[in-house]
């Protein structure tokens, strides 16, 4: 009888095992070479793809895996579902509560500037939100002018950024931030937006830049947005044609500057964009040029 239940108890553990050994993804994820965002992308995996995970306990945010295809590698541990959370280490954990802390410490209010033209206020601080109070607090967050000390930013990854959870929108905008990543896309000058006040002159509005975790990812709905803004530009030397040079090529770019929860955005994720959250407005550019980088303001 005693060998029965043990052998019962083998197999009930095994059959757990088993369990808490699977993730579903949940939204795109690249399979990585290692343990890294910078790492060989061995391919796109996209929901519902089921995975067995190699090991339950995650490393830098990410887990080992293999797919229905014997691939091996590693994936952003966010991005996938695992069946057992208990077992899923911090596999399935949500962005560590010492960076939002971090975050949430560096805040400063923002206060909104008007956009001068050849000395001319064109359009005021809060742009035109009419009677919306949330848009009035949006638009006065993008027409911030002020400047970060450089020990003042908080380095995100990239993609903690893309996954800041959306019950800090109204907390966190605010926190000077920097990633690093690619440009990927194009440069997008944007048309007439409330912020400023529906002009559409090429000074007169804002920037949109595509960002990636993996160069040459050219695929918007995967990717992080960053804008420079009117109101910013003349404060810094950034031609758009730098940028551009720069786009879908393999050459790491570092983008500084104020958090922001774009919640107007929300109906096109995972279709115009990966997420809500922005780098808005950039405060600095720097591009890696022979190992070192390099401020494109300057």
């Amino acid at each position: 009888m005693r060998k029965v239940l043990r052998l019962v108890t083998v197999c009930v553990l095994f059959i757990s095992l088993a369990i808490a050994q699977t993730a579903t993804v949940k939204r795109n994820v690249v399979l990585r070479s290692k343990a890294s965002s910078t790492s060989t992308a061995i391919t796109t995996l996209k929901p519902p793809v089921t995975l067995t995970l190699i090991n339950p306990a995650a490393r830098n945010g990410f887990l080992h895996v293999t797919t229905d295809d014997g691939d091996k590698g590693w994936v952003y541990a966010k991005n996938v579902e695992v069946s057992d959370e208990e077992d899923a280490g911090e596999g399935n954990a949500p962005v560590e509560d010492d960076a939002i802390a971090k975050l949430l410490a560096a805040h400063v209010d923002a206060v909104g500037q008007p956009l001068v033209i050849n000395g001319e206020a064109v359009c005021g601080p809060t742009g035109t939100p009419g009677n919306d109070g949330k848009k009035k607090a949006l638009n006065t967050n993008k027409n911030r002018t002020d400047t970060p000390a450089d020990t003042a930013y908080v380095k995100v990854d990239w993609a903690d950024l893309r996954d800041l959870p959306a019950n800090h929108s109204e907390d966190l905008p605010g926190a000077p931030v920097v990633i690093e990543g690619f440009l990927v896309h194009k440069v997008k000058p944007e048309g007439a937006e409330s912020p400023n006040c529906g002009l559409t002159d090429p000074d007169e509005v804002d920037w949109h830049i595509y960002t990636s975790d993996t160069a040459g990812v050219d695929d918007i709905s995967k990717a992080v947005i960053v804008e420079t803004t009117a109101r910013t530009r003349p404060i810094h030397k950034w031609a758009k044609s730098d940028l551009d040079a720069v786009v879908n090529k393999n050459v790491p770019v570092r983008i500084s500057g104020w958090l922001l929860y774009d919640y107007e955005h929300v109906p096109v994720i995972g279709s115009q964009r990966a997420s809500v959250w922005e780098v808005h407005p950039i405060t600095k550019i720097e591009v890696k040029r022979n190992g070192q980088w390099v401020n494109l303001g300057q």
